[in-house]
């Protein structure tokens, strides 16, 4: 896999993950955010990228897994940047709230904070690698392959 797929992954997940960060703090939608956040980040993404081939082009299960984990922990560590702070911030507003766990773990142990975020970042990536690989692989089904894609290369490199 080529370091500018993973690099464009990179950014749109991250894009993907504030903007669900911004969904998630009203109320009524914070459900539909996390069950993209969990489940569908690796799919929203792929799909992004395979419209009109302009970012990727064909991959297999493999490539669609190792992409999958990346799109998910890149997602999840976006939507923790987002949205965390945003609830430290309305829990110091509004002191009658459900998120008070936040910021005390703002104030208290930023570092356990952090490890608990890497944590979770990780969890999230193995399941989008799971959703990416089943998305690779049913891309694989409708897409037109060309003539000899997976040929293998017959380089000669003589000295």
């Amino acid at each position: 896999m080529n370091r500018l797929i993973v690099k464009r992954a990179a950014a749109f997940s991250f894009l993907l993950g504030a903007i669900l960060g911004i969904m998630a703090i009203i109320p009524f939608i914070s459900g539909l955010a996390y069950l993209i956040l969990i489940l569908l980040s690796s799919v929203t993404v792929i799909l992004y990228m395979k419209k009109n081939e302009k970012y990727l082009g064909i991959i297999d299960t493999q490539q669609g897994a190792i992409l999958g984990g990346i799109i998910g922990f890149v997602t999840t560590i976006g939507f923790c940047t987002v949205f965390l702070p945003m609830k430290f911030i309305l829990s110091l507003i509004f002191t009658k709230s459900t998120d008070l766990g936040i910021s005390f773990f703002f104030t208290t142990a930023p570092w356990l904070f952090f490890i608990i975020i890497f944590i979770v970042a990780v969890i999230l990536g193995f399941i989008n690698s799971a959703t990416g690989m089943g998305t690779a692989y049913f891309l694989g089904y409708f897409e037109k392959k060309p003539e000899g894609y997976d040929a293998p290369l017959d380089i000669k490199i003589e000295d």
